[in-house]
């Protein structure tokens, strides 16, 4: 049973302790944050054994075996680290770190203590996504791929008004890139791997945090944009056009729900569900990951992230 520890308590959390009760094999056992009033309220909310605001003592906690890190993305690495040290198998939401370099110390600080760590990318777990997977050597060679995700921000109209929150700060990590684009990231890495060359166009604000933009990368024989915004809507999809077909994603971005393969020549396939939590599928895997002890599917994962974290460090340089 994995005993888990939270850190941070944002709506993430809330979704990600939703996803836990629905399945088997993990539950929450403490809380921490940096106000133990904050703790205390939280841990008594979602039923923890214990809460606190003195991290080093719950992870000193023998009922605790592993740890889920969802606060702001600059703070990922350290609490991280220092979970992987007191021997904590870790799940971090994303994006995962900083930097590609920090991506590969972790790694194999986690390979040295024997657990297992992995990045929060709920989408690579879905059934959806799989399927198009499965689907995309049936289109041929892909020649251009398109993926997107705006969502208006909640905290975008505090931004306007000059009120500066975490995902609008470039010093804690913020922006549309890391906060919404890094699912097209994602996607993509998975599927094709690292691109020959990258260029992000963004819109900025005032502080230079970039609020939307549109990355486009070249492989040999494809190109592919990815696009993410906080300060607009628009409608989620991907594509993925090739010589034999293609197959759109009408319900993208964090969720994907609904896809369709179309080849030439034949009738359109479909496949679509209906999640009670967007979350669960990736839980699940992570469950199951560590009770069989797939060292193999871990470092394949985390070697994914990884490919995440070069591009971010290709674009962002």
């Amino acid at each position: 049973m994995l005993q888990l520890l939270t850190i941070g308590s944002g709506s993430i959390v809330e979704l990600f302790l939703d996803g836990v009760r629905r399945t088997e094999g993990i539950e929450l056992a403490a809380v921490y944050s940096r106000s133990r009033d904050r703790a205390e309220v939280f841990g008594r909310k979602h039923g923890a054994k214990v809460w606190s605001d003195d991290l080093d003592a719950l992870l000193a906690r023998e009922d605790v075996n592993c740890v889920y890190v969802a606060a702001p993305n600059s703070l990922h690495y350290g609490y991280v680290r220092r979970a992987l040290e007191a021997g904590k198998n870790v799940i971090c939401e994303k994006p995962f770190v900083d930097t590609a370099a920090q991506c590969r110390e972790l790694g194999e600080l986690a390979r040295a203590k024997g657990v297992y760590l992995f990045e929060a990318i709920s989408v690579l777990h879905m059934p959806v996504y799989n399927q198009v997977k499965a689907w995309l050597k049936k289109i041929g060679p892909v020649r251009l791929a398109d993926i997107r995700y705006c969502q208006y921000s909640s905290r975008y109209d505090m931004f306007l008004r000059g009120e500066i929150t975490n995902v609008f700060n470039p010093l804690f990590g913020g922006g549309a890139m890391r906060d919404i684009n890094v699912y097209n990231l994602h996607v993509m890495a998975d599927l094709f791997g690292l691109p020959r060359e990258g260029i992000y166009i963004a819109n900025r604000g005032n502080n230079g945090v970039d609020c939307s933009g549109t990355a486009v990368f070249t492989y040999d024989g494809m190109v592919c944009t990815c696009t993410g915004a906080k300060d607009c809507d628009g409608e989620n999809h991907a594509l993925f056009e090739g010589e034999k077909g293609y197959i759109t994603v009408t319900s993208a971005g964090n969720a994907w729900s609904r896809a369709e393969l179309h080849l030439r020549g034949h009738e359109a396939q479909e496949i679509s569900t209906d999640l009670p939590n967007r979350l669960q599928p990736e839980i699940e895997a992570f469950v199951r990951i560590i009770g069989a002890g797939d060292r193999a599917r871990a470092d394949a994962l985390l070697e994914e992230s990884g490919k995440v974290m070069q591009i971010l460090d290709m674009i962002e340089a």
